[in-house]
């Protein structure tokens, strides 16, 4: 059976294994459902959004494809209860990348020449 979702998947990630593909899906598919019962508005940077996509592709995995489900079941729950941890660590890459763009008139080129929280003089040629 076709399935546009998972077609799209597996030529972007030929590499994945049939679960990841899966899995992507199943992601994939809640965040439309969140999307759609949110509104076009809804931040993708709210955790509660994050975690109700994650929740609802795994109940959907858990119902609909449970070998699969059983296989990825400790992926979803790790990423579930640790989204509060890689939103904030997100935001706060994202506030040090902006402090060390400003700090000291520097450039973007010098910027990106330097990796954030890295010694100055080490830079990427």
């Amino acid at each position: 059976m076709y399935n546009e979702r998972y077609e799209h998947y597996k030529k972007l990630h030929p590499e994945w294994s049939e679960d990841q593909i899966k899995a992507a899906v199943s992601i994939d598919m809640s965040a439309s459902n969140v999307i759609s019962k949110e509104g076009k508005d809804v931040s993708p940077n709210d955790p509660d959004i994050i975690k109700s996509i994650l929740e609802g592709a795994r109940d959907w995995l858990k119902e609909v494809l449970p070998d699969v489900f059983s296989r990825v079941s400790v992926f979803f729950d790790k990423l579930i209860t640790s989204v509060g941890e890689w939103v904030q660590k997100g935001l706060a890459y994202a506030i040090n990348a902006i402090e060390y763009l400003y700090e000291k008139g520097k450039t973007v080129i010098d910027a990106l020449k330097t990796p954030i929280n890295s010694d100055p003089s080490k830079t990427v040629q």
